[in-house]
């Protein structure tokens, strides 16, 4: 039992690495089973060789990487947030987890409205919407969206 114990308090420690799917008791002792995600290497992109001097320079695009911070509040939301009783999620994770949820389906709901509003060629009552929800980026995607084109 005490093996057990402590095996699931050090998976607590160590946030999201497991979850607990069923604990018995056999002729052995307590036996649990946990559910480990798929761990996926992908080894980093070997540096390339600077461009010969006669040859035009191709600057790619990338997408910027989440913070640390946005992966860590995903991650919460899909662990904690319709947890039940029998996950390893303390009761602070779960309001939290719950908060973040009601906060992002807000902006989601948000954002339907409004690119429902911009879909109507209504982009004025768009943009007006998107500032009162408090969404400044979208109101800017928006305002960009309707910008006639030149």
């Amino acid at each position: 039992m005490s093996i057990a114990l402590a095996f699931a308090l050090a998976l607590l420690a160590q946030e999201g690495q497991a979850t607990l799917q069923s604990c018995v008791f056999e002729a052995e002792g307590w036996v649990c089973r946990y559910r480990v995600p798929e761990a996926i290497y992908r080894p980093e992109a070997p540096a390339t060789a600077p461009a010969a001097p006669d040859q035009p320079v191709r600057e790619t695009v990338t997408a910027p990487a989440p913070d640390r911070e946005t992966a860590r509040r995903a991650k919460l939301i899909h662990r904690c947030a319709q947890a039940n009783w029998l996950s390893l999620c303390t009761p602070d994770d779960r309001r939290e987890a719950k908060a973040l949820k009601a906060e992002a389906d807000a902006k989601a709901a948000l954002r339907l409205e409004v690119t429902t509003l911009a879909a109507k060629d209504q982009c004025p009552e768009a943009i007006r919407v998107a500032l009162e929800g408090g969404d400044l980026d979208l109101a800017r995607e928006i305002r960009a969206f309707c910008a006639p084109a030149d």
